[in-house]
C-alpha cells in the first residue's frame, strides 16, 4: 500500500520512521480507540465515552514521551482566554464543560501528531488497518443483508432506496471520508504501482457511502488534478456515455430525485435545521458577537441535552425534528456562535496551521479545502476519529523534505501531477 509499510523495516529505518517508537504506537492505538468509540456510539451502547477517554490518555502519554511543540503553540494563550470568556458566559456549567473538552480534543490530536510527524509509520499502518477492516466488513454486510445473516449494525438507506456503506465504524459519511483519504495516500504519498491500483479500490468504497459531499469532493479532485492523459480522457468519455445511457433509460431517476431534494432542502429552500443554523450564525455575528454567546449554547450535543435558551431567543425552527436530532449537524455555526469571531478564528488557525511546514502543495490545499467543505454539512471537526484522519494526511502532505519523497516509477510520476 505504502512503500514504508510494505515490508519489515530494518532497525535503522525503524528508528527513522517510528516503528520502534512507543509514542507513535500510542497515537496509532488512540486512533483505533476513537473508531471503536464511534461504533459504540452508533449502536447506542454504554462505554463510548470511556473508550474515548482511554484514547486521550494514550495521546497524553505520547506527548509526555516526546514533548515537541510547534511555534504556533503560542496561540494557546489567547485561545484559552477566549475559551474562558465563552465558558464564563455559558448558560449551564455542565453544558459549557462538555463543549470545553470537545473544542480542546482536536487540538490535543494535532499536538500529539506533530511531535511524531517524522515517525508516522505506525499511525499510517493503523489507519490502513482500520480502513481495510471496514471495507471487508462492508463486503460481509452486503452479503449478510442478501442472505439474511447477522448484520451486527443497523441497516441505513438513503431515502429508503440505496443501502449506504458504513463499515463497522457505523457512520456512512466517515466511512466514505476515510476511504477517500486512503485513496489520496495511495496516489500521492510515495506512490508505487501497487498503491496506484489499490487507490481505485478505496475510491470505489468511498462512493458506496452514497454521500453527496464525497461525490462533490471526488469530482473536484479530478478537476484540480488535471488528469489529461489519453487513458483518462477515454475513461471520462466512457463514463459520460454510461451516465447519458442511464439517464435516457430512466435508471438514475431515483438518484436525481434524491439529489435535487437534498439541494433544495439544504441550500435553496432553507427549510432544514442546517439552513436554520446558518441563519442564526449570521444574525449572531451581525449583533457583534466577538467573544461568543457561551459554550454549550448552540449547535452541539450539549446545547440540545441541556435545553439551551438560545434556540428560543433566535426562534430556531427544527422543522419537526427537535425530538430526533442531537445537533444541528453544522460545525461553523456551532463554532462562531459559541466562541464568537475571535475564538473561532483562533481555533481554526490553530487547527489548520499548527505544525504545517509547507502549505503550498496542491494536494495539501485540496485536502484542507475538502475537509473544510465537509464541515459545512457536518460536525467532523469535533469528531475525534474523523478529524484524526484529516490531520494525519495534512502532516503527510505538508512537505518538509523528509516525509514526502519523489516517486521512483513512471506510475509515481503520473501521481505527482497534483503536487
Amino acid at each position: 500500500m505504502n512503500a514504508s509499510i510494505a515490508f519489515v523495516p530494518s532497525y535503522r529505518e525503524s528508528q527513522l520512521t517510528g516503528w520502534h517508537s512507543v509514542g507513535a504506537w500510542a497515537i496509532s492505538f488512540s486512533y483505533l480507540l476513537f473508531c471503536i468509540s464511534d461504533t459504540l456510539l452508533s449502536l447506542e451502547m454504554d462505554g463510548s465515552q470511556l473508550v474515548k477517554l482511554g484514547a486521550f490518555v494514550l495521546l497524553a502519554v505520547a506527548i509526555l514521551l516526546r514533548p515537541r511543540f510547534h511555534k504556533l503553540i503560542a496561540l494557546i494563550v489567547p485561545f484559552m482566554l477566549a475559551l474562558y470568556i465563552a465558558m464564563w458566559r455559558a448558560f449551564n456549567v455542565n453544558a459549557g464543560g462538555e463543549e470545553f473538552l470537545r473544542f480542546l480534543a482536536p487540538m490535543a490530536i494535532t499536538v500529539a501528531i506533530f511531535a511524531y510527524r517524522s515517525k508516522l509509520a505506525p499511525v499510517l499502518f493503523m489507519f490502513f488497518a482500520v480502513v481495510l477492516s471496514n471495507d471487508l466488513f462492508q463486503c460481509y454486510f452486503y452479503l449478510a443483508y442478501g442472505l439474511k445473516l447477522p448484520l451486527f449494525l443497523p441497516v441505513k438507506f438513503d431515502s429508503g432506496l440505496y443501502l449506504r456503506a458504513q463499515g463497522w465504524i457505523g457512520f456512512f459519511s466517515e466511512f466514505s471520508f476515510i476511504n477517500f483519504c486512503a485513496f489520496l495516500v495511495c496516489r500521492h504519498y510515495r506512490p508505487t504501482r501497487r498503491s496506484q491500483r489499490a487507490a481505485w479500490i478505496f475510491l470505489t468504497f468511498a462512493l458506496l457511502g452514497v454521500s453527496f459531499k464525497i461525490f462533490a469532493t471526488i469530482a473536484m479532485y479530478f478537476i484540480v488534478a488535471r488528469k489529461l492523459t489519453v487513458r483518462s480522457f477515454i475513461a471520462a468519455l466512457s463514463a459520460i456515455g454510461l451516465v447519458l445511457f442511464a439517464l435516457m433509460a430512466g435508471l438514475l431517476d431515483s438518484l436525481i430525485k434524491i439529489a435535487m431534494t437534498k439541494i433544495s432542502f439544504y441550500v435553496v429552500a432553507g427549510n432544514s435545521a442546517r439552513a436554520e443554523s446558518y441563519r442564526v450564525m449570521f444574525q449572531s455575528l451581525m449583533k457583534g458577537n466577538i467573544f461568543g454567546e457561551g459554550l454549550g449554547s448552540f449547535g452541539g450535543p450539549a446545547s440540545v441535552k441541556y435545553h439551551s435558551p438560545l434556540y428560543s431567543i433566535y426562534h430556531f425552527n427544527w422543522y419537526g425534528l427537535g425530538n430526533t436530532l442531537t445537533t444541528t449537524d453544522t460545525f461553523y455555526p456551532h463554532l462562531f456562535v459559541e466562541l464568537g469571531v475571535l475564538g473561532a478564528i483562533l481555533w481554526l488557525a490553530f487547527m489548520l496551521l499548527y505544525g504545517q511546514v509547507s502549505k503550498r502543495r496542491r494536494v495539501w490545499l485540496f485536502l484542507v479545502g475538502a475537509f473544510c467543505f465537509d464541515n459545512i454539512f457536518s460536525m467532523s471537526f469535533v469528531s475525534a476519529s474523523y478529524v484524526f484522519s484529516a490531520l494525519m494526511l495534512m502532516y503527510l502532505f505538508s512537505d518538509n523534505g523528509s516525509l514526502i519523497s519523489r516517486p521512483p516509477s513512471a506510475a509515481g510520476k503520473r501521481a505527482g501531477a497534483m503536487r
